[in-house]
């Protein structure tokens, strides 16, 4: 696979392709799996076009991505495409439809096209499918409709949805995998120890999206390792009074020292709402609840 990053207006691929596929890819969720194996049913010759920013991500900063860029990266990787192009977003932000098409054309030597019905392009969003069926020809314009998972259209904004109201099952269903944060393990205030119930308060390698502040069923990564847990998103209003984001897991049955270890988290079921307890005693309680929950699923 060779791989272009930040691709602009002045690159040119080396080899020629037979399909071009081409998305924002927010979070290749199972909607962009279709429409990258729909690419490949045309040739094992293709390539993906997507962006080295999400663009709505780009124009609202203060939405967080769904996948971090390695894993993005890995993603892509796997489905084996012959170009991977990161199109420099701030710059073909800047042109025109035409000139985008252009681009498409010369610079990613595009003769074949799979794409989806509602792709927008170009300044102010001006060009669309019609555009691209204008130029390409509408023989080599293949478009993919809305894909349906229990009669809903899968989307980014739908899972951000499902993160948001605890629903991690519906999530992972339009992910086409488990819903995954992953961090160095830091040092924090040890009032999980002194509880009895050890935890591993994670420094997120990247800011991504998170969800519904609560208590969570998770199945951690540890040095190619599996083990069960409980992870708390949340503010900790029990123990402190701070209200600074904690992301930390109980790994069960596990008792070694693991700071500075990097802990891959994948998220598998809402337990509970984070809730601020009377007492550390009646925290323990709802906890040691939480764990019999996961243990007995």
């Amino acid at each position: 696979m060779n791989t272009y990053l930040n691709f602009g207006e002045d690159d040119v691929i080396e080899s020629d392709i037979d399909v071009t596929c081409i998305g924002a890819f927010d979070g290749i969720h199972r909607g962009h799996l279709e429409l990258i194996n729909k690419t490949k049913q045309i040739s094992n010759n293709y390539q993906v076009v997507t962006f080295n920013e999400i663009p709505k991500i780009y124009f609202n900063n203060a939405l967080k991505p769904l996948l971090d860029n390695e894993k993005r990266n890995n993603i892509f990787k796997e489905l084996k495409p012959t170009n991977l192009i990161y199109l420099k977003f701030d710059e073909i932000n800047k042109l025109s439809s035409s000139d985008f098409i252009k681009i498409l054309s010369l610079n990613l030597k595009t003769k074949k096209i799979v794409v989806g019905k509602d792709f927008k392009f170009g300044k102010n969003r001006t060009g669309d499918i019609n555009n691209i069926i204008s130029f390409f020809g509408e023989e080599n314009v293949i478009l993919l409709t809305d894909y349906l998972i229990d009669n809903e259209k899968v989307s980014s904004t739908k899972i951000r949805n499902y993160l948001d109201s605890g629903n991690i099952e519906k999530a992972n269903k339009f992910l086409g995998r488990k819903y995954e944060l992953s961090g160095k393990v830091v040092k924090g205030l040890k009032m999980g120890s002194k509880l009895g119930i050890p935890t591993a308060n994670l420094k997120l390698n990247y800011e991504l999206y998170l969800p519904k502040y609560g208590v969570y069923g998770i199945t951690c990564k540890l040095n190619n390792k599996s083990y069960e847990g409980i992870l708390n998103i949340g503010i900790t209003p029990t123990v402190t009074d701070r209200r600074k984001i904690k992301v930390e897991a109980h790994i069960f049955d596990f008792d070694k020292n693991i700071y500075g270890e990097n802990l891959e988290v994948q998220i598998n079921k809402f337990i509970r709402e984070e809730i601020k307890f009377n007492s550390t005693v009646d925290l323990v309680k709802q906890i040691n609840i939480d764990i019999s929950t996961v243990k007995n699923k």
